[in-house]
């Protein structure tokens, strides 16, 4: 009888423990599920917000009133009295200063739909691009435009993908899922005037499939590198399937500009706040 009984405790004791374990698996996974549910949320709060979004509560216009595009390359450690590198610090500075006047950025699409669609941006608009793609676009002043939550794009030498000197495509990849534009600087940054029509047409229709199997996103825009063109690279990058294309002549983008003679006002290293806030006018 004993024996029995016996047997019937260490089969409730069994069951309870079954129920017990059954309870905390599930627990388990329920706070793995809400951790995992809790970390999506973080990682997409790292991503650029909707544009749609960002004009809410701003005064937009259709009407042409002129939007400045801010031409960087280096985003330095160090200050250096070089054309092409601006430190880190007096990025920071000018991204205050383009805060401070209540100018809002936009994306090369929005300018683009602005100035041949019709569209409305905000009345206060700049556009930012960095050209070349050099590694401390990354390191540098990628941190800092999450920062201030400003828009963005970098325009890429698409053989230049090195780690070294230049940004790797991982790095490409990350900036353009949380947001930057990246656009197409050729595929080996050179002097498009000094090339035949077929060698301008490789240079700017083999970087663009190079960038687009990268982010897995269409380019649509493309800077000319040293600003150099010709009438063959007009047809060159129209023939690429390029909606709009960037000099280095220094003035703003207007309506009625030639869509593939953009442009804009480069930056350098004599740059203050003050000098930033005048061009954006």
């Amino acid at each position: 009888m004993k024996t029995r009984k016996n047997k019937v405790l260490k089969g409730l004791l069994v069951l309870i423990l079954l129920v017990i374990v059954s309870l905390l698996t599930f627990q388990i996974k329920n706070n793995t599920k809400e951790k995992s549910i809790q970390s999506t949320k973080e990682e997409n709060s790292n991503v650029l917000e909707d544009n749609k979004s960002n004009f809410e509560g701003i005064d937009v216009t259709s009407e042409d009133m002129g939007v400045t595009v801010l031409g960087y390359h280096s985003i330095g450690d160090e200050f250096k009295k070089d054309p092409l590198v601006v430190s880190k610090e007096l990025f920071r500075t000018h991204l205050q200063a383009i805060k401070d006047a209540g100018y809002t950025t936009i994306t090369l699409d929005e300018l683009y739909d602005y100035l041949y669609n019709g569209a409305k941006i905000p009345k206060k608009s700049v556009v930012i691009t960095l050209d070349d793609g050099y590694k401390d676009n990354y390191t540098n002043a990628f941190p800092i435009l999450k920062e201030f939550k400003m828009k963005a794009t970098m325009f890429i030498i698409a053989d230049y993908l090195d780690g070294d000197v230049y940004v790797l495509p991982s790095q490409v990849k990350e900036m353009s899922d949380y947001g930057i534009d990246i656009e197409d600087h050729t595929l080996t940054h050179k002097e498009l005037s000094t090339l035949n029509y077929d060698e301008q047409l490789k240079e700017v229709k083999e970087s663009k499939i190079k960038l687009e199997n990268i982010t897995g996103k269409k380019i649509n825009f493309i800077a000319y590198p040293s600003g150099s063109y010709n009438d063959e690279t007009l047809k060159a990058v129209k023939e690429a399937g390029y909606s709009m294309a960037f000099t280095v002549k220094k003035g703003q983008a207007h309506k009625g500009d030639s869509q593939y003679e953009i442009n804009r006002v480069l930056v350098d290293y004599t740059y203050k706040p003050r000098h930033i806030k005048r061009d954006l006018k």
